[in-house]
């Protein structure tokens, strides 16, 4: 919900489970089913990867998990690739939860998150664990300074003020790619401080707001977050969603922000709990899926 990018830059990060999407490990026939085999050979490539890393071939039952693949396994999951839902990360938590050997050990959730990033890294290249974290616990998961300091489930409000929405962009796209623009644009010293000085106090402050139920302060935050983003990170965010974003800065209705890496996947949004009627009209024919009121 919060952090993206700036979280490996100091900023609180904030992210929370999506019960509309979900992943399982499954059995399936490898000649018949081309999803199976397609998702099989991406976890044979994946398990290969863990043999050969030094810090965590050690912690995996890396016999059981070919094994297993050997028999058919396969990841059957409805998380759409390159979102920025965490589908890699809901990966990376089933992992863990099916093949990790000191599990059951009680560890502090900060090692667990450092394991989870350390096998997430494999599809991202530097990972903060965040999104794995969330889905292993399936709780919303509070960062700050790089460590699990909080982990709560989402508040339920008898009168919402706020509605937490998706807009579904249909353009997929790869995370690498957008961590290493942003570290690309971090090397300009001004941009490194306007970073600093604006996106990611805002953004801690946001998400104090969001604990707190502080709804007009947090919506004073979304939109602050969102004209940043759009000033500082116009390349992470579609052509074609653009002007909507601009809309909802100039009505006040609705801000949008980029969810996980931009450029793609998902935007998502924050207005008034009863803004149905409205956002179908502000929105047009985008495709907007509810996450939550708060």
């Amino acid at each position: 919900m919060f952090g993206e990018h700036i979280i490996n830059k100091g900023a609180m990060g904030l992210a929370a489970p999506v019960e509309h999407y979900n992943g399982v490990f499954r059995f399936g026939d490898l000649k018949k089913d081309k999803r199976v085999k397609e998702s099989n050979a991406s976890l044979k490539l994946f398990a290969n990867y863990i043999i050969y890393h030094e810090q965590i071939a050690t912690q995996y039952d890396t016999n059981q998990f070919l094994g297993d693949i050997e028999k058919g396994l396969y990841f059957d999951s409805n998380i759409p690739q390159g979102y920025g839902l965490g589908s890699s990360g809901a990966l990376v938590a089933a992992v863990y939860h099916q093949y990790n050997k000191f599990k059951k050990k009680s560890r502090p959730i900060s090692e667990v998150k450092n394991d989870l990033a350390l096998l997430e890294s494999y599809y991202h290249g530097k990972s903060s664990g965040l999104d794995a974290i969330v889905c292993y616990t399936d709780k919303a998961v509070l960062v700050d300074k790089g460590e699990v300091t909080e982990m709560f489930d989402l508040p339920v409000s008898a009168k919402p003020a706020l509605k937490v929405f998706l807009i579904n962009t249909h353009i997929p796209r790869s995370t690498a790619p957008f961590v290493n623009l942003f570290l690309e644009k971090c090397k300009d010293a001004k941009f490194m401080n306007s970073i600093q000085k604006s996106l990611v106090p805002t953004t801690n402050v946001a998400i104090e707001s969001f604990i707190q139920h502080k709804h007009a302060k947090l919506m004073d935050c979304v939109k602050l977050i969102s004209q940043l983003q759009y000033d500082m990170l116009p390349e992470f965010i579609p052509n074609a969603f653009k002007d909507v974003w601009k809309d909802g800065l100039k009505t006040d209705q609705f801000h949008l922000k980029i969810c996980g890496a931009g450029g793609g996947g998902f935007i998502i949004g924050f207005a008034k709990a009863d803004a149905d009627a409205d956002l179908s009209l502000l929105l047009g024919a985008k495709d907007v899926i509810e996450l939550m009121k708060i």
